[in-house]
Formats: structure tokens, C-alpha cells, sequence
């Protein structure tokens, strides 16, 4: 019987492996192929004469043409012209002015004393500089007031104010990095107002451990990298220390800000440093990231007062948490969690709540613009309309007196730009499955003008297809999760095709797309190498989903969001017939990496293959702001009063893997150090367990160039398909 058998299985082997998939049709399918083929993706609005009055947009036609048009938003009457020149010479004839750009935008000269942030004073008496690393104030003389470059240490009017400082203890703004500072530089502050007096704010970074890393593609010999990474439950973690510089007097002073062991601060770019004339702004936070405060450090007198204390269990929203100084400090914009979902709310510039001014139905986002004189905001909203994704941006309008309005109606992810005069609104919404749509909106949020939508009539002639864009529900069946789902172009009857899930599970961010896009991550163009490829957002991983969402995986770092993958992958299979679930993959990147791995090692008979690129394996030795925050520090038992935090870790579920797993990492990676990959090798060669890895000499955390994708490809087809691939030359197919 066995000879008989044999030479049936190699029939059936040699029958599949003929059937071989076209790594050129993946590549035909890229959004590097195909970007081209879509007509109006940027119609380009351009405002004209600094007002409202009129617009203009493109229109490309099908033949190749393009259409200029004017629109007159007095009647919302457009007139068309053929070619640029016309409709430059109507402009002129409209507004009496050469239409003409003026010089090139961001590239206008800038005076001599540059930015006042970093060195002179509002008079340009004063300028402060970081000369190694330690500060110096000048006072300058008239006749060569902003004029750096006359400045002389060794002159009377040259004053050192610190003696103290050195390398990762520094005054200048790269004196904490690994080059160190050297010569004069901006130094970490900015000037108060109008005022002669200067807030400083120094990071001490000297007991921080350290990490290297080993280039092994410098010339002429490999060379060390070394920088410092505080890790969680590290004893020692950067501190900061804050002064004022009263020019006037010569004097800095150390404010005493104080108040939590471990404490650091939010700090904007010191350009944006929040102030008025006489008192600066700063966000202090406490170690467990539970607790915020707002102080105002008043730089005549020198004392500090708490204006608004926020806590938020277990810990805060630190991806969506902004505010704003309004009307020189008498009011506060301040956003908030406390309630379940974020929302704006207005203070009094004493730190008194005076309302909130975004409704309970929505999570209040990123505010966009701020009307002082009208009295209200405009500012992102997630998941305040029935039907709609609660993933989707759509921008919305409160005044202060409590009455809020959509300004984008449309089904789909907004991204807006207004006129210069602010009456109205330029919008661009799209979807997955949805090519952007273009719409002029007024601030009542009714549709004034409607341009023409992105056209894809030449994609789908070329084959390709939308994604489909689906609702399911998590492990606990009752929360509902969104997501996408990819598939072959030419799904043939009768044949079955496996599942791949390119996973991220956040929590900081949320990456699964929900705009527009012709080959998210190259989805899409894995698919049609025969896979089902989907992309889902997991209980945990999107911080525009309220508290109660975001915060799931806290302190279950590792395991949160495998439950929800099974639980989808699963569903996928029951909604489209020709998903076999016996053949399943995973990959991701970074934390995905991390958790394609997960789920390999926790589920070992389901996930049969596995790619893990630049995964944090061991979130212990990943940054201390990540694994404290998302899994959570805890006090000493020792009554040292050090705080401890352990995460599990895939290394200890090696011994789990069943199926093919490929690690890959950069061997120059500084943000998920190569040892997380090289440990989980480690314990998988300890636990005798056969798997693949790759290492890209010089690569850093970002990978995805061509030669990493198709690795991805190969890999899936390889070992999903069971087709095993002939080809030497992992290159882009010609």
C-alpha cells in the first residue's frame, strides 16, 4: 500500500505547487502601480485675495485634461477654464491684483535674532544662549542688538549663569543627546512674554542605563552606539529641574516644583511654551500617569500655583490630552476622560471650572481652531453619530454657551482646511471602500458645494477593488469592532483561501486605516497572491474609543488583544464560505510583532504561521513610558518607596510554538532594541524549537522597503500555501 500511496501524495504535492501565484501580479496591485490611475485625488482648493469670495479647484477628466474652475461663493456658480493662464488672468480681472504667489510659503527671510523662544528678549536687550552646557545671558548694545554673532563671552556684558553642567545634565537643547552639546546652542527655555525673564527647564539624565547598539556597515570599522533608555521599574529615571532667569538682576533661581517622587513633565516645543507676560505654564505628572497638574510658576515672585489637578484611574489619556491659554491666562481650554469619554471643558485662568462645552455623545478630539471674539471651538469628534464609524473623524463646532453643531456631514474619515476669513470649510472624507468625496461647508455644517469625487474608474479596470470595510463583535460578543478586510480579486468557485491577520494592538495609537488608501501596508496586494488578508482594531488599541475601550489591556500587556483576533478571525470565517480556518497567519510589526508572536505561542494549533518583525518580545526592556503606562508600575513592598513593574513576556511561552515563525529585526533598531528579537531566539533554540530569522545589517525600526515585503510574501506562500518558491531574487518583478 505504501508504495502506492507515495507516489499519489507527490502527485497531489507537484499538482498544487504548478498552480503557482504571481508574484508579479502582487506587485502589479501596488499603490506605487496604481497611484496614478485615480483622477482628482488632490483638487488642490485654493482661496482667493485672503477672503471667501471665491476658490478655485482641479478637475481631471478621463481624457487627460484638466479643468480649472472659479467658483463665486456668492451664488456657488462655477466658470471653467481650460488652462492655468486663463484662470490666473479671470482672478486678476475679478480682484484687481496679480494672482500671483508671493515668494515661496515657509520660506521667508528670517530676521537676525531668529527665534526669541531660544535667544533674544521681546527688545532684543538680552539674549540667552547654552555655550557647552551651561547657560549664558548677554545684554546686548543697541547698535548691534540681534546680531549673535558679535556676542563675545569674554566681554563684561557676558554673564555665566551656571557652572554646573554636562553632558546628559545639560542646558542646551542637545546636551541630552548621545552627540552631547558643543560650542553655543539654543538653550531649553524660552522668554516670558514681553518680559526680561526667562524659564529654563533641565533634564538630568546621568543615572539612566544605557543601551548600544553595533553598526556593523560603518567605515572603515564597525562602530558602537550608545544612548541612554530608561527602562520600566528602573530606580533611576531622568528628573528635571526648573529655573527663572531675571535678566535684569543676573540672577536664575530654582523653582521649587516638587511634588511626586519620579515626576516629569509634558512639555510642548519650547516655541509653543505656554505664558503671558508674568507667569509660565507647565504640565507636571506624576510616575503611574494617573495624575496631572497644571502649574503656573509666577516668574516675578517665584512661587508656583496648581490651577486645575486631573486623575484619571488607571491611567491618562495622554495621546488625546491638550489645552489651551486663552485671552492672556483669564481662561483655560482643558480636555478630559473624567467622565468616560474625553471632552472639553472651560476654566477660569484661576484654575475654577466654569462648564463643559462638548456634549456626552462623542469623544472630543484635537481642537482645530480656537474663535476668542466668537467664542467657540472647532475640533474633532469620534463616534457621535448613529451609523457611522466611531473610528471616523468628523469635526464639529461648540460655543461656550453650550450649543455644539456637526460641520462635515458625510460617512467617512474628515480632513478639513478653512478659508482665511474662517467662514468656511474645506472638506475631504473617504473610507476604505470609498474614494474621497470634496464638499465646501459652512460653519452651520450645510453643504454649500460639492466638487467632483475621486474617480477609480481606471483601478477597476485595471482589476482592482475595493477592500470591504466590516462591523464585528469582540470576544465578549457585546463590544463592536471595526475593520477591513482584503480580498483576492479572482476568488475562484470551489477553492479555499487561508486567513492572514496584520495585526497591531496599540494601545497608544490605532493603525488599522480608515481613510482611502490603495495598499494599506501592502494588504492588498497580499491578498491576490490567494489569502484573505484583514486588519482590525482591537479592544485596547484606539484611544478615540473612550476610557472604558482603551484601557482594556491594562496590566495584561501581553495577552489583551488575542482574544478579540481569535474571535475575529473566526467571525471572518462564517461570513465569507471560502475562508479556511485550518490555514491561518499572522504578522505585524513592532508592537504587532510583538503580538503576532503572542499568538503563535498562546494558540499554537490555530496560528500556523507567523511573522514577527522588530517585536518588543520583552516589554521589560522596552521604554519605560510604555510599559509603565499600558501595563502599569506598582510601589516597592520593600518600603523603599521604588516602584516595580514586571510584564510577561513571549519568551516565556517559547516552548509553546508549533508552527513557522520568522523573526526579523534591525540590528540598529533604538527604538525596540534587537535584543527583544534576539531573546526570544534564544529561548526557542533553548526549548529545541526549529524557526527562521532574519537580521537587516543597518536597518532601524522602520522597516518596509521592498526586499521586507516580499520576505512577507514569500514567507505566506511558502509555508500557508505549502508552494514552495525557486526564485534567488527577492526583488521587485519586472
Amino acid at each position: 500500500m505504501r508504495k502506492i500511496i507515495i507516489p499519489i501524495l507527490v502527485f497531489a504535492s507537484l499538482a498544487t505547487v504548478s498552480a503557482q501565484p504571481s508574484m508579479e501580479k502582487a506587485d502589479r496591485f501596488m499603490s506605487d502601480s496604481l497611484g496614478k490611475l485615480v483622477l482628482n485625488r488632490f483638487p488642490s482648493v485654493k482661496w482667493i485675495d485672503g477672503g471667501s469670495r471665491y476658490f478655485s479647484y482641479t478637475d481631471q477628466w478621463q481624457d487627460g485634461s484638466t479643468c480649472h474652475w472659479l467658483v463665486d461663493t456668492r451664488d456657488w456658480k462655477r466658470t471653467g477654464y481650460q488652462d492655468e493662464e486663463s484662470i490666473k488672468e479671470a482672478i486678476s480681472s475679478l480682484t484687481g491684483a496679480d494672482s500671483a504667489p508671493k515668494g515661496k510659503p515657509g520660506n521667508q527671510q528670517k530676521t537676525k535674532r531668529g527665534d526669541r523662544s531660544k535667544g533674544w528678549s521681546s527688545d532684543s536687550l538680552y539674549y540667552i544662549s547654552a555655550i557647552n552646557d551651561d547657560i549664558w545671558l548677554f545684554r546686548s548694545s543697541r547698535k548691534h542688538a540681534g546680531d549673535t554673532a558679535r556676542i563675545d563671552t569674554n566681554a563684561a556684558d557676558s554673564i555665566r549663569l551656571s557652572n554646573d553642567g554636562e553632558h546628559f545634565f545639560s542646558f542646551s537643547l542637545s546636551g541630552n543627546s548621545e552627540a552631547g552639546a558643543a560650542g553655543r546652542s539654543g538653550a531649553s527655555g524660552r522668554w516670558i512674554g514681553g518680559s526680561h525673564r526667562y524659564v529654563v527647564v533641565r533634564e538630568d539624565k546621568r543615572k539612566v542605563g544605557s543601551l548600544t547598539l553595533v553598526n556593523s556597515l560603518s567605515s572603515p570599522r564597525p562602530k558602537a552606539k550608545t544612548y541612554r533608555f530608561p527602562m520600566p521599574g528602573d530606580k533611576e529615571v531622568p528628573s528635571y529641574e526648573v529655573y527663572v532667569i531675571d535678566a535684569d538682576s543676573s540672577k536664575m533661581t530654582r523653582i521649587d516644583i516638587d511634588c511626586y517622587k519620579d515626576q516629569s513633565f509634558l512639555l510642548p516645543r519650547f516655541s509653543r511654551y505656554p505664558h503671558t507676560d508674568r507667569y509660565a505654564y507647565l504640565l507636571r505628572i506624576n510616575r503611574t500617569r494617573d495624575t496631572l497638574d497644571l502649574c503656573r510658576i509666577d516668574t516675578r515672585d517665584k512661587t508656583v500655583k496648581i490651577l486645575i489637578r486631573e486623575e484619571c484611574s488607571p491611567h491618562l489619556n495622554e495621546q488625546l490630552f491638550s489645552w489651551h491659554l486663552l485671552n492672556d491666562g483669564k481662561e483655560i481650554l482643558w480636555w478630559s476622560e473624567r467622565t468616560g469619554k474625553g471632552k472639553w471643558y472651560l476654566y477660569d485662568g484661576e484654575g475654577k471650572l466654569k462648564k463643559a462645552l462638548t456634549p456626552d455623545r462623542l469623544v472630543a478630539g484635537s481642537i482645530r481652531k480656537i474663535d476668542t471674539l466668537g467664542r467657540s471651538i472647532i475640533y474633532e469628534g469620534y463616534g457621535g453619530e448613529d451609523g457611522i464609524n466611531p473610528h471616523y473623524c468628523l469635526y464639529y463646532r461648540s460655543t461656550f454657551d453650550g450649543k455644539t453643531n456637526l460641520l462635515t456631514p458625510g460617512n467617512g474619515n474628515h480632513e478639513i482646511n478653512f478659508s482665511p476669513d474662517g467662514k468656511y470649510i474645506s472638506d475631504t472624507y473617504s473610507r476604505m471602500d470609498m474614494a474621497p468625496h470634496y464638499q465646501i461647508c459652512d460653519m452651520k455644517g450645510k453643504v454649500r458645494f460639492e466638487m467632483e469625487p475621486a474617480d477609480v474608474s481606471r483601478l477597476h479596470e485595471r482589476g482592482w477593488r475595493e477592500p470591504e470595510v466590516i462591523e464585528v463583535t469582540a470576544a465578549d460578543s457585546t463590544t463592536r469592532l471595526y475593520g477591513i478586510v482584503y480580498l483576492p480579486f479572482d476568488i475562484q468557485p470551489g477553492q479555499k483561501y487561508p486567513i492572514i491577520s496584520n495585526v497591531y494592538p496599540g494601545p497608544q495609537t490605532d493603525l488599522t486605516p480608515q481613510s482611502f488608501c490603495i495598499d494599506d501596508d501592502c494588504n492588498q496586494s497580499l491578498a491576490q497572491l490567494g489569502f484573505i488578508v484583514i486588519k482590525f482594531s482591537y479592544r485596547g488599541s484606539c484611544p478615540v474609543r473612550g476610557r472604558e475601550f482603551y484601557n482594556y489591556g491594562y496590566g495584561n500587556l501581553r495577552d489583551y488583544p488575542l482574544d478579540d483576533d481569535y474571535a475575529v478571525i473566526r467571525q471572518i470565517a462564517e461570513r465569507y464560505p471560502f475562508a479556511d480556518l485550518d490555514r491561518v497567519g499572522i504578522y505585524g510589526h513592532s508592537g504587532g510583532g510583538f503580538m503576532s508572536a503572542a499568538a503563535m505561542l498562546t494558540r499554537p494549533d490555530f496560528y500556523k504561521v507567523g511573522i514577527s518583525a522588530s517585536g518588543n518580545h520583552d516589554n521589560n526592556i522596552y521604554t519605560q513610558w510604555w510599559g509603565e503606562s499600558f501595563h502599569g508600575p506598582t510601589a516597592s513592598q520593600d518600603g523603599s518607596g521604588q516602584y516595580e513593574c514586571r510584564i510577561p513576556t513571549n519568551i516565556e511561552l517559547a516552548g509553546n510554538l508549533n508552527g513557522r515563525l520568522l523573526l526579523i529585526t534591525g540590528d540598529m533598531d533604538n527604538n525596540v532594541h534587537p535584543a527583544n528579537t534576539f531573546r526570544m531566539a534564544d529561548a526557542l533554540i533553548k526549548n529545541g524549537k526549529r524557526f527562521d530569522m532574519l537580521v537587516i545589517p543597518g536597518a532601524d525600526h522602520g522597516l518596509g522597503d521592498i526586499y521586507y515585503i516580499n520576505i512577507i510574501r514569500y514567507y505566506f506562500v511558502e509555508h500557508l500555501l505549502g508552494m514552495p518558491q525557486k526564485d534567488i531574487d527577492i526583488i521587485r518583478h519586472k
